[in-house]
């Protein structure tokens, strides 16, 4: 009888512990572990919320083929980080290591390649990756990274689909693909139960006002799910290839793609089984209790990361250097009046102003609509991209010599650079 009564209450207490909501449960447990009181430059191993060193971190990388580095895109902080990884890993492995990166696409594979073997410079980089529409963050955040990479021929793979693909993905789905574009991708699972739930907060999060943005889900969710099985497909297609013999694989990604395991490690890990840590840097911010901490969703009954990098809010976006106009490319044989050029396989072009900003650094040098850029600093200008790249280089302060043609006459013109809000 004692055995029966015993029974029946164990079975109440389970019944009972059954009646309490898995959000409050999965919130006291999670967020128990982790650390009150966080610094910059802090870094926790979540499971157990203990704070530890970056020797202690990079113990951890000796055990795991792929370590996954989720970035703050704009903030320089997460791509310190990946540098700090990069060079460890490099150490670690004498070499044998290879970067995978969400910041280029596919189709630029072979651009990478040249660039790991020295054959390009970086301008040529950014210019046939065509960084500044396919990526568009700061490429100075990037550029240790890149050079590190070139400087010891460490091979780069090329992670996600191209923005025109996903834009047309966007509108049409998958369906409305080419047979040909449907054959560049993986088969796309759509079925994670929390991915979802987190993602629907991703874009709720995103809405303004009066902007119904529970409608743009589905179209939404379909694009990330293609980007993490594209990008998780060509891990996995190259840590099978024999070039990824026994290397280590590092990837640069988005901290929404590995957090919580669920974007690219679940889909990676399902198709090689693979050893493999996520490294996420968390922007540290003044909390509201009222809402869920931003890595411990009271939904999502997972772990956000092995480990979490504290990293500061970016400082606002400094004042930058421009020369204050409106061009665009023209092809040599074109004229002003817009004659439409003869059809050649290789065209040359010529930029053309066609606005100067008032006070600007081109306004005040003298520079006038329908100016044609030959050169700066003795570079020969062919395109709009030679125009960009030349300026960046430049700080405040800093002169350009430009060559112009002007009707049929060649000007010389020196531009003072100062910084602009605009």
């Amino acid at each position: 009888m004692l055995n029966k009564k015993l029974l029946l209450i164990t079975v109440i207490i389970a019944i009972g512990l059954g009646c309490h909501s898995t959000p409050d449960i999965v919130k006291a447990d999670r967020l128990r572990n982790f650390p009150a009181e966080i610094s910059e430059g802090d870094i926790v191993h979540v499971a157990t919320g203990e704070k530890i060193t970056f020797s202690q971190l990079a113990d951890s990388f000796d055990g795991a083929r792929i370590i996954y580095v989720g970035e703050v895109h704009s903030n320089k902080e997460s791509h310190e980080l990946e540098l700090q990884v990069l060079k460890e890993c490099y150490k670690r492995s004498s070499g044998n290591i290879a970067v995978g990166m969400e910041m280029f696409k596919r189709p630029h594979q072979e651009i990478l390649d040249k660039w790991t073997n020295g054959e390009i410079s970086e301008k040529e980089l950014l210019y046939s990756t065509d960084w500044d529409y396919e990526w568009g963050y700061d490429y100075n955040h990037y550029k240790e990274i890149m050079d590190f990479i070139r400087d010891n021929k460490i091979p780069v793979v090329a992670l996600n689909i191209t923005k025109n693909l996903g834009k047309t993905i966007r509108k049409k789905g998958i369906e409305g693909l080419s047979e040909e574009e449907r054959k560049t991708l993986p088969e796309i699972d759509t079925t994670d139960v929390y991915h979802r739930k987190y993602l629907e907060r991703v874009l709720m999060g995103h809405s303004h006002g009066d902007i119904d943005m529970s409608g743009l889900f589905e179209e939404f969710y379909l694009v990330q799910c293609v980007w993490e099985d594209v990008m998780a497909d060509s891990i996995t297609g190259y840590l099978s290839s024999p070039e990824a013999k026994d290397k280590k694989l590092l990837v640069f990604v988005g901290g929404g793609h590995i957090i919580y395991h669920f974007g690219v490690p679940k889909r990676v890990f399902r198709s090689n089984y693979l050893p493999y840590l996520t490294i996420e840097t968390y922007e540290k911010r003044t909390l509201n209790p009222e809402k869920d901490h931003p890595l411990f969703a009271g939904d999502i009954p997972l772990q956000p990361a092995d480990f979490v990098k504290v990293i500061q809010l970016p400082e606002p976006k400094k004042t930058k250097v421009v020369l204050g106009v409106m061009i665009r490319n023209l092809k040599e044989d074109e004229t002003e009046e817009g004659k439409e050029s003869i059809d050649k396989k290789e065209q040359k072009y010529k930029v053309v102003m066609d606005n100067v900003r008032k006070d600007s650094p081109a306004e005040k040098a003298g520079l006038q609509a329908g100016d044609i850029i030959l050169s700066m600093d003795d570079e020969t200008i062919n395109r709009v991209f030679d125009v960009i790249y030349h300026v960046r280089q430049k700080k405040p302060g800093d002169t350009c010599q430009l060559e112009i043609l002007r009707g049929e006459e060649n000007i010389t013109v020196d531009v003072t650079f100062f910084e602009s809000n605009k």
